[in-house]
């Protein structure tokens, strides 16, 4: 059975312009980006700390066989296992610090 409280629908674009295919999963959580290599950049929630979508830089250069779905999902898994999601303070302190910065 499905969960219901996971969105079903993606949204893609691709920009043409600025060669990048972006998909978002259709949360409206905020999120924040990780850069998993010079290919791929994942969005990650900044509540639930899991994916929201991700974007492919340079998707034109991209050859379809270069590398393996499999591969891309385990590079994926890696850096979403090694992320440690932002904390209560490390929003206080840059909060603190640009508050320093602004008001100096």
């Amino acid at each position: 059975m499905a969960n219901p409280n996971v969105a079903n629908e993606c949204d893609e674009l691709y920009d043409r312009e600025h060669d990048v295919y972006y998909v978002s999963f259709g949360t409206g959580e905020p999120s924040y980006c990780v850069e998993v290599d010079d290919v791929l950049v994942v969005e990650v929630g900044l509540f639930s700390s899991l994916p929201t979508g991700y974007r492919i830089l340079n998707r034109s250069k991209i050859q379809p066989k270069q590398v393996s779905n499999e591969e891309i999902k385990k590079r994926l898994s890696e850096a979403l296992r090694a992320l440690s999601a932002p904390t209560m303070g490390d929003r206080e302190a840059a909060v603190g610090r640009s508050l320093d910065k602004v008001l100096a």
